[in-house]
């Protein structure tokens, strides 16, 4: 299995951040995750038959605890604001779409991984959160994940960025996005039609990420 599909399976588990601020991000994190273990325990066979199925877990359980429009804005970088409203509009709800599938795609490859939560230190910015997490892999690799969370105007705890193994990926999708921009000559539209999240970067990084790792 590939490095970005198992370490998905796994992040996928913590990102319903279902309480508010009376909790801190690590509570959150882990209570949701302990319930959503249950879930996808119980139907994996079912979930791995019925891809819509598996689409729909998602949408319900994660993506309404992100912030996506907050994230495809930094994904689009300067192109954000030389894109129109309705551009801005179609690249979140394309963006939104393709972290669907991708999180669906990692969840079919869940192996039961050993998620680690390391003390949780709260910042100076009361409204800001840094979670870090140890996911450990089915070969004794252990993978470091931190969540960057930021509370919303309801007092919701989100995910606004997810660094894997040193790979940021808010950075690495606004490289691609910007790369893509480039390669249709200037084209917004171009570019978000034709937006894929590409993770083969992040792939790549596995044995440099590993050796990396205390």
């Amino acid at each position: 299995m590939k490095f970005w599909q198992r370490l998905s399976a796994v992040l996928m588990l913590s990102l319903p951040l279902l309480a508010g601020a009376a909790e801190t991000p690590q509570q959150v994190l882990k209570s949701a995750t302990d319930s959503l273990l249950a879930r996808i325990t119980k139907d994996k066979e079912t979930l791995k038959k019925d891809p819509q199925a598996l689409y729909t877990l998602v949408e319900q359980n994660i993506t309404p605890f992100m912030d996506i429009d907050g994230i495809a804005r930094r994904v689009m970088g300067q192109y954000y604001r030389q894109a129109t409203p309705a551009q801005q509009a179609e690249f979140a709800r394309v963006f939104k779409q393709s972290l669907i599938r991708t999180y669906a795609k990692g969840l079919t490859n869940y192996e039961g991984q050993k998620i680690v939560f390391k003390p949780y230190k709260a910042g100076t910015d009361p409204k800001k959160a840094q979670v870090e997490v140890d996911v450990h892999g089915s070969t004794g690799q252990v993978y470091p994940v931190t969540f960057q969370m930021q509370l919303d105007k309801a007092g919701t705890w989100k995910v606004q960025n997810l660094i894997l193994n040193g790979i940021n990926l808010g950075l690495t999708f606004r490289n691609q996005f910007g790369a893509a921009v480039e390669s249709n000559r200037g084209s917004i539209d171009k570019a978000i039609a034709g937006w894929t999240p590409d993770t083969k970067a992040i792939d790549a990084t596995k044995g440099q990420a590993k050796a990396a790792t205390p």
